[in-house]
């Protein structure tokens, strides 16, 4: 038996949370040190950010959850041979060319 499959997270979601984040709360600093927005301004984006990372963060791991689980669920893989290949459900046999014995 196969051990289970491990919920992966694309690193590629992360970076894109961070380089959004930053940018947003690197914008509110400078507008803040200018003193353009007012401190709870300042104090609310932060903690706006703080808690769609968290929620975001929960999300990527329900979602890499689901796809490990699936994973697990479904017989066969990406396999081209045997009964369970995806070519089998449309009546093709890639073996079945080779006639008697395995050979032409």
């Amino acid at each position: 038996m196969a051990p289970p499959a491990q919920p992966t997270i694309n690193p590629r979601h992360f970076l894109a949370m961070a380089t959004v984040s930053g940018v947003v709360l690197s914008t509110t600093a400078l507008l803040w040190v200018f003193d353009l927005v007012p401190f709870g301004v300042f104090i609310g984006v932060v903690a706006a950010l703080a808690v769609g990372q968290a929620v975001g963060i929960v999300l990527l791991q329900r979602g890499a959850r689901q796809r490990a689980s699936r994973a697990e669920r479904l017989p066969g893989g990406a396999s081209t041979l045997g009964p369970d290949s995806p070519g089998a459900r449309y009546g093709y046999d890639p073996m079945g060319d080779l006639g008697p014995g395995g050979g032409r």
